[in-house]
């Protein structure tokens, strides 16, 4: 029987938990408990201040998630041919010892293939082994894996009440060839070990996470073509046509179009806001930024928002995105929010869209961001 490695230690959480991108998710107490064990250290080493709750499992990193929380001991022998100098190796041995993974390659299972997406359906497999639940007496508890494998383990994986589903409030699917995220399988972890979910409490003001240039793929910038610059004004674009792509693909046509269309040494914007809200990383803010039309732009902190606001209004994550960085702006550059404009504001265009350009005329938007500004402000985070 194995032994688990649970301290049950409370540990006093500071406002906002131990990560910045887990705020309001459903599964943060769950992913607090989990770091709490020490079963998780974070994504982003040596800071590690990210969980990056929306990434998928992969099968490397559930071996070393498991090995941490049931204290597996070291393995002396190489169980598969792909795991030779992987980050994880140790983890996947031992896990192999135990008789918690086969394989991945039936009938053979001399592969593990450790950098494949964990599905929900294998999860269910490792955890029924690792922890020893006991067989269900309820058949088909779920109606989409009749026939699949994993059927009897997402049964007793069920039955133990480590999974309730994947389809709330209904529950009637458990989705088995689904990948796992990180926030699910803090969630499955917490359970299966009986650990006491920890909410921490709320922070003082809300914290922006701005990614980095590299998870949209943008091209290196020239920045000794570029001009330095102090921000003296709050300006916003739009993308206005679009181009069929949206995110990072559009991200990367528009650098492209400006550096080798334009000639210009990087993306014009500061910072750009995707449809889903998310805030990526432009060209540095220290360097004035670029426009096609007439209009100079020393001084001006240029955020592009992703849409053509003339013919859609922006999502309420894009607004609320909006709202924050011009407030962290404003207070970081000790700019007045009465500076916001439009790109129309200062040339002949109707960027940033009919729809935008209304908030900054009729004063909502700067009234927002002075809310903001009043409440605590913005914390953003910068890669």
């Amino acid at each position: 029987m194995l032994v688990l490695a649970v301290t049950g230690a409370a540990v006093a959480l500071p406002p906002g938990g131990s990560f910045i991108d887990d705020d309001g998710s459903v599964h943060e107490g769950s992913i607090e408990a989990v770091a709490a064990e020490e079963i998780t250290e974070g994504c982003n080493p040596p800071a590690n201040d990210r969980y990056c709750p929306d990434d998928v499992v992969t099968r490397g990193q559930m071996a070393a998630f498991l090995a941490r929380a049931l204290d597996l001991p070291a393995s002396e022998d190489n169980h598969f041919a792909d795991e030779d100098g992987h980050l994880f190796e140790d983890a996947i041995d031992s896990l192999a010892a135990s008789r918690i993974t086969l394989g991945c390659n039936p009938p053979a299972n001399d592969l593990f293939c450790p950098d494949h997406p964990m599905t929900r359906g294998q999860m269910a497999a490792m955890l029924v082994r690792a922890f020893h639940f006991p067989e269900s007496e309820e058949a088909d508890r779920f109606v989409d894996d009749t026939g699949s494998v994993f059927e009897g383990a997402i049964d007793d994986l069920a039955a133990a009440g480590v999974t309730m589903g994947c389809d709330p409030p209904d529950n009637t699917r458990f989705c088995p060839a689904d990948p796992i995220t990180r926030a699910q399988m803090a969630t499955f972890l917490t359970r299966a070990l009986d650990l006491e979910p920890s909410t921490p409490p709320a922070r003082p003001h809300p914290v922006v996470v701005v990614e980095s240039r590299q998870s949209w793929g943008a091209r290196p910038a020239e920045t000794d073509r570029m001009i330095p610059h102090t921000v003296e004004r709050l300006t916003i674009h739009h993308a206005g046509t679009q181009s069929g792509t949206n995110g990072p693909a559009q991200f990367r046509g528009w650098q492209n179009w400006h550096m080798s269309g334009q000639g210009w040494p990087d993306i014009a914007y500061h910072l750009i806001i995707g449809i889903d809200g998310t805030v990526y990383q432009g060209r540095d803010p220290g360097y004035r930024g670029d426009t096609g039309t007439t209009y100079d732009t020393t001084g001006h902190f240029l955020v592009v928002v992703e849409g053509n606001f003339d013919h859609e209004q922006p999502t309420s994550a894009q607004l609320d995105s909006l709202t924050r960085v011009l407030a962290w702006a404003a207070t970081e550059y000790d700019v007045s929010p009465a500076t916001i404009s439009g790109h129309r504001d200062h040339a002949g265009t109707s960027c940033p869209g009919h729809n935008v350009a209304a908030l900054v005329d009729s004063g909502e938007l700067r009234l927002r961001v002075e809310d903001v500004i009043a409440t605590g402000g913005v914390h953003l985070v910068w890669p």
